[in-house]
């Protein structure tokens, strides 16, 4: 057996060497593109006859147990997809002499003309055997530094354990950086699902950010476990992000402009019923509410059903929130009915009354969805596949017909509205139609709703470590190109989906300050805040900073998260309380912030004239006189901020 295994294995590697120039399996984006670009998929190997599993060693090194399932030579033997960029490659691979105790060759990735999609180009290593659902294995591998034009003086790449299409499940992703030596990375996963011999690959994307770079990868690994040990019997090394040091740079700078543009000065003037100033009064001035928009999406059917879980669901939303609106409700299809019974239209009018019952800020998600795939069935026969081109003019009118509907029933219980959404590869309706067509969805919702905030949504935005250019670069002159047409928006919506690798917070802020800059007259609102991940300390940390750097820019109004429960959230691990209602150290976070650090009660006495004067979070107040007279006063950005009460009328 083990001679026969040798010889395939000898065979394989010829084979992978000789296309080691060239070609090389689909990465498929999360989530995939409209058309996703056709790339060609490993030859198939046949499959070796499985090994039986070592037996656990409880005194030796754990990794001794693992079965290496790549080539033992990666250095020579790869597959390589240079990327596609306007027609051009993103990158070209090399192989190297490398100065390491591991191994003595590496491969020299120029990745010199990025698109901005870390899948568009990669180095593939296929995974040689069968796995298994619950498999353990263990990614190693090291990156060094060579080159690079990015202003943070690092390179990087994303190592991503990827399926087959047409689903090309991630079974782990993980950015990689180098400031220069060898950097080494343990990535231990279990697989959620089985994979046949050769279907798995592990892909090194480098087609992330817009600025050219050369790093060496070298000593590259996977082994295989299978379900003798777990994940965390293996090594691992720690993720982080930029800006997670106590004495970061950017902290003194967010703190002084949440006092400058989260704060105002404000006055209490006591006066007894002659008018005359009250010197002594005892006032306490309590916040009960926050200006800023902290709030989650909510599931209409759990937030209005009955049991246990419905309570508890009920009671952290009015704790922990003041701005809420449907997750899934109001997109098209389940507002249609095709959602079944969960999803009905009246259930999605209750919830959002419960909220407004409730003072919640609400926004409604989302009016057009303008790809063919997220679009609702009783649309899909004016909608030929593929053939954008051919598509019957009368589906323009049915859109608008459905922004009519769906605007009018809802006025009432929401104040804001995604009326596109993710136009960068949802565009078959603008590819049919052309671009008008989104100034038209405005301007009809504009027409039905002369009041609420209109809102443009897309991912990848500030997620993916900031360095989406591709994408970022599309939604500004997507937004651009609304603005110059006159179209009726009111606000940039940001999702912020964040995997185990967060952006650096210095770069969340970048990419704020770029939009602000090219439209200083939008507000800017992150709408689908999560961060999936099992390491909850580096959840909770990124929570507070994510939270702390959002709330200090001038441009924001908001952050809603993307769910909080993991029993209705799409990402279990990113909520904020699992399943059984166990708070995690990322609600902690939550809490500290908007309760604690950015939250003020005062107390004290009126002075000679009458007055009493603070400086506080901008929001609601109750104010208490000498603990009798009870007022509520709503301090604002540039509205009065001088109160007066009177006593003994």
């Amino acid at each position: 057996m083990y001679r026969a295994l040798l010889i395939f294995l000898m065979i394989f590697g010829f084979t992978v060497q000789l296309t080691a120039c060239g070609g090389g399996s689909g990465g498929g984006s999360t989530p995939p593109t409209e058309n996703p670009e056709p790339q060609p998929e490993p030859e198939p190997e046949p499959e070796p006859e499985p090994e039986p599993e070592p037996d656990p060693d409880p005194d030796g090194d754990p990794l001794d147990q693992g079965e290496l399932v790549i080539t033992a030579s990666p250095a020579t033997e790869y597959s390589f997809w240079e990327g596609d960029n306007d027609g051009e490659p993103v990158g070209r691979a090399e192989t190297v002499a490398a100065d390491h105790s591991g191994f003595t060759q590496a491969v020299r990735i120029h990745a010199e003309n990025p698109p901005g999609a870390f899948f568009n180009g990669q180095l593939q290593y296929p995974i040689l055997r069968a796995t298994a659902e619950g498999d353990v294995m263990l990614i190693r591998l090291y990156m060094r530094s060579v080159s690079t034009t990015d202003e943070t003086g690092a390179t990087f790449a994303t190592a991503f354990l990827e399926g087959p299409g047409p689903d090309y499940t991630k079974y782990a992703e993980r950015e990689i950086t180098s400031t220069g030596d060898w950097q080494a990375y343990d990535i231990p996963l279990e697989m959620s699902g089985a994979e046949a011999a050769n279907d798995l690959i592990l892909k090194i994307g480098f087609g992330g950010g817009d600025r050219p770079q050369s790093f060496d990868i070298g000593g590259v690994e996977v082994l295989h476990f299978g379900q003798n040990l777990a994940v965390d019997d293996l090594p691992r090394t720690e993720l982080s992000y930029g800006g997670r040091e106590a004495d970061a740079d950017w902290r003194a700078e967010a703190a002084a402009r949440i006092d400058e543009h989260r704060k105002g000065d404000f006055t209490v003037r006591v006066l007894d019923g002659e008018g005359q100033p009250i010197e002594g009064a005892d006032v306490a001035v309590e916040m009960t509410r926050h200006a800023y928009h902290f709030g989650s999406v909510t599931v209409g059917h759990i937030l209005m059903g009955e049991g246990e879980d419905n309570d508890l669901y009920r009671e952290k939303v009015l704790e922990l929130f003041n701005q809420s609106g449907p997750e899934n409700d109001l997109k098209w299809a389940p507002w249609a009915g095709e959602w079944g019974q969960d999803f009905s239209q009246q259930t999605t009018i209750d919830a959002l009354q419960w909220l407004k019952d409730n003072d919640f800020y609400t926004r409604g998600h989302v009016m057009v969805w303008p790809s063919k795939r997220n679009l609702p069935n009783l649309i899909q026969e004016y909608l030929p596949e593929g053939e954008p081109e051919n598509a019957d003019p009368e589906a323009k009118q049915i859109v608008l017909d459905h922004i009519d509907d769906i605007a009018s029933a809802t006025a009432d219980v929401l104040d804001e509205w995604d009326v596109l959404n993710e136009p960068y590869d949802n565009h078959y309706l603008m590819d049919a139609f052309g671009d008008e067509v989104m100034v038209d969805w405005f301007e009809r919702a504009r027409l039905n709703l002369a009041h609420h905030k209109l809102y443009i949504n897309d991912y990848s935005i500030l997620s993916g470590g900031g360095r989406d250019a591709a994408h970022q670069d599309h939604y500004q002159q997507t937004i651009q190109y609304l603005v110059d047409q006159n179209a009726p928006i009111d606000g940039i919506g940001m999702q912020g989906h964040f995997g185990p690798s967060p952006t650096a917070i210095p770069r969340v802020l970048e990419i704020l300050d770029r939009f602000h800059a090219a439209f200083p007259e939008l507000t800017i609102r992150v709408t689908e805040f999560d961060i999936n991940t099992t390491d909850e300390a580096l959840q909770a940390d990124y929570t507070r900073d994510f939270l702390t750097a959002v709330f200090s820019h001038p441009a924001t109004v908001g952050v809603q998260k993307w769910g909080f429960w993991a029993g209705a959230h799409w990402t279990p691990d990113g909520a904020m309380y699992t399943e059984d209602w166990r708070e995690k150290p990322n609600a902690v976070a939550w809490k500290d912030a908007i309760f604690n650090d950015w939250w003020n009660d005062f107390t004290g006495a009126t002075n000679g004239e009458g007055e009493f004067s603070e400086r506080g979070f901008y929001g609601e107040y109750q104010v208490t006189i000498n603990g009798q007279v009870e007022q509520t006063i709503e301090l604002l950005p540039g509205e009065t901020a001088e109160f007066e009460f009177t006593l003994g009328e």
